[in-house]
């Protein structure tokens, strides 16, 4: 099986850096700055780049890669090959964010106000029928909010042809409503809401089309803990992995599930700033989140053998 993953490089000056397992695919030329890495994607779709070695597989990520995954790029393609025989092989980040949040979309709009109408906006404006409140469950098999991701060619083809249907539809879209995919998304950085609606469309992509054969690179309940950010995410992870995974087992989707999943971020914002993190809980909150925490479960754990919830 072979394995060609390409590595973005869009300035002289790079935060993250180049593994020596990948090739490097230069957009010095044109950034990008309000697109990001959909757009040099796109390009690379488009001028054939993936299709250049001749490989089974392909992918393009960015110079964070080795940062962000914690893996080197040897590490990640010997995975690959370990694994043979699916269409797009896949590592997420960031987790430990599922146990937070329903979907990519809700969690989008937890860190990003205003990104699901203009998902929406443009779901229909490129005459595709979905939407976000109607989209399902993202478990570990389909979550993911970058292009640390790698494909054959039936992946590619499909998935570069959605994408390319979303980009024309904003690239048609009169002045006024263009301007609001590229207004500056509430982030700790500067950052359009472009990049943010697009970095969702992998997840959004497998969760629409079942055609394919995906596997998600694993990660022990050790790893989880580790990439949490602060005490807060610790304790969710701690307390309700479990729980959430027999519902993913279960491919539960209902509206019981999207509940307990908004409950969830409220309970975040009680304990965070937005766009800051928490470093540790003063005792007394500890004490309040525990005994926040156990109430609800309790609660919950109840009206779910009242509701047959939990088989």
């Amino acid at each position: 099986m072979t394995v060609s993953i390409y590595q973005i490089q869009y300035a002289n000056e790079i935060i993250g850096g180049f593994d020596p397992s990948f090739i490097k695919y230069d957009c010095r030329a044109n950034s990008e700055n309000e697109k990001r890495e959909i757009a040099h994607m796109q390009k690379f779709f488009d001028e054939g780049m993936w299709k250049n070695n001749a490989s089974q597989y392909v992918g393009l990520v960015s110079p964070k890669f080795n940062d962000k995954s914690k893996l080197s790029g040897d590490e990640f393609i010997k995975w690959i090959n370990k694994n043979p025989g699916y269409d797009v092989y896949f590592i997420n980040p960031f987790p430990q964010l599922r146990y937070f949040h329903f979907n990519v979309w809700e969690q989008g709009e937890y860190w990003h106000p205003g990104l699901l109408e203009r998902a929406d906006f443009l779901f229909k404006s490129a005459g595709l029928d979905i939407q976000t409140a109607k989209l399902p469950r993202n478990s570990s098999d389909t979550l993911l909010y970058s292009n640390y991701w790698v494909a054959n060619e039936f992946f590619w083809e499909k998935f570069m042809r959605f994408v390319c249907t979303l980009t024309t539809a904003i690239d048609r879209l009169e002045n006024k409503d263009q301007k609001e995919f590229f207004a500056l998304a509430p982030h700790y950085a500067a950052a359009t809401f472009y990049p943010f609606i697009f970095e969702r469309m992998f997840s959004t992509f497998l969760s629409i089309d079942k055609s394919f054969r995906c596997l998600a690179y694993p990660y022990e309940k050790n790893i989880l803990l580790s990439r949490c950010t602060n005490d807060f995410e610790r304790l969710i992870v701690n307390d309700w992995s479990e729980l959430i995974d027999k519902w993913d087992a279960d491919n539960r989707n209902d509206y019981e599930i999207r509940k307990v999943f908004t409950n969830l971020e409220d309970m975040q914002k009680l304990f965070s700033i937005r766009h800051s993190h928490i470093e540790s809980l003063s005792n007394s909150h500890r004490g309040l989140w525990s005994q926040l925490n156990l109430h609800i479960r309790n609660v919950f754990r109840l009206r779910s053998r009242l509701r047959g919830l939990v088989r």
